[in-house]
């Protein structure tokens, strides 16, 4: 027995030792990254770190940056590789023999039956995705505004504070979409109207007074949020879990936009069809959309992540060549 305890007691040296080391290396553990043309924050940090959310952190970790949607080519920025999740194998126990005479005799080990457990759902898209994706709406709604913050900074980002105004007396612990519009939104082909693209930026909670102005603290951000954002009234978005065997309607559309309007679109990201609930679609129904000009060859698939009634949001799930507003929505064959 004492013997098992000093081994023991070695590993557990050993092991200490070996976390601090690597979690130290984690701390300090950088990449330098050279911008191209094209880059943002958001697209740097979904290739580098496999999660775009973290680009408020990338940010901070580069002072240099006053302002995170003008970096420019040939630009060095370095990214925080710390914040990849990293697995750390322990060393396995080694075996103390037993003393002969503490050896007992072994029971013949009794077969326990294994519970099947089913399948993990998924959600078609995680909470984030799904507030950040935005929406079309037939008019720009908002219960207030952010006025200021208390750090005099015009760009604001997961953690900071700022102050509001509201059209309504507010209370701590009340939360909010922070949102901007992006305009409005004509059909490529008709040119009719449809509505404002909205951008959701963040959400915001009360926190409290200073000094008469009602302080707020960004609870978290999916883009620069700075004063003249828009408060939108929160509540809880509904997931929906990805189906076994989506539904492929015979619709079809067009792209009416693309998130942050962008021109080039490619897998995962955002676009906005013209057509929604009132045609029948459903969350999760798949379809094909088709290149401009190009015979109507199929560029990429799209899955529907939000419903309005005119509208829907999707976001591109396989591509083949770019996306862009005025490409066709068809049905997947």
């Amino acid at each position: 027995m004492p013997q098992r305890k000093i081994i023991l007691g070695m590993i557990l040296i050993f092991l200490v030792l070996m976390l601090s080391s690597i979690l130290l290396a984690q701390m300090q553990e950088y990449k330098d990254y050279t911008v191209i043309r094209g880059d943002t924050l958001w697209d740097i940090s979904k290739k580098e770190l496999e999660n775009p959310f973290s680009w408020p952190k990338v940010w901070k970790e580069n002072p240099g940056i006053t302002n995170p949607d003008k970096i420019y080519p040939g630009q060095k920025i370095k990214i925080p590789l710390y914040l990849l999740q990293k697995e750390i194998t322990l060393p396995e126990i080694p075996e103390v023999k037993k003393s002969e005479k503490l050896e007992k005799k072994e029971e013949p080990k009794k077969e326990i039956a294994k519970r099947i457990e089913p399948p993990k759902k998924e959600y078609i898209v995680d909470k984030d995705i799904l507030i950040a994706s935005g929406y079309i709406t037939d008019s720009v709604q908002s219960v207030g505004s952010v006025v200021d913050s208390p750090s005099g900074r015009s760009i604001l980002g997961k953690g900071d504070y700022a102050y509001i105004k509201t059209y309504k007396p507010t209370k701590v612990g009340e939360k909010f979409y922070v949102i901007r519009s992006a305009g409005k939104v004509t059909h490529p082909k008709s040119g009719l109207v449809l509505g404002y693209l909205i951008e959701v930026l963040g959400i915001a909670e009360v926190v409290g007074q200073d000094d008469g102005e009602t302080k707020i603290k960004i609870t978290a951000s999916y883009s620069d949020i700075s004063p003249g954002s828009l408060l939108d009234s929160y509540s809880e978005v509904e997931l929906h879990y990805r189906p076994e065997t989506p539904r492929k309607p015979s619709i079809n559309g067009y792209v009416v936009a693309t998130k942050g309007l962008r021109i080039l679109n490619g897998m995962w990201d955002i676009v906005y069809i013209d057509k929604g609930s009132k045609e029948g679609l459903k969350v999760g129904d798949l379809f094909a959309t088709t290149i401009q000009g190009k015979h109507g060859a199929v560029n990429s698939e799209i899955q529907v992540i939000n419903l309005k009634e005119s509208t829907a949001t999707a976001i591109i799930r396989k591509s083949s060549d770019i996306v862009t507003k005025g490409d066709e929505v068809i049905s997947l064959k």
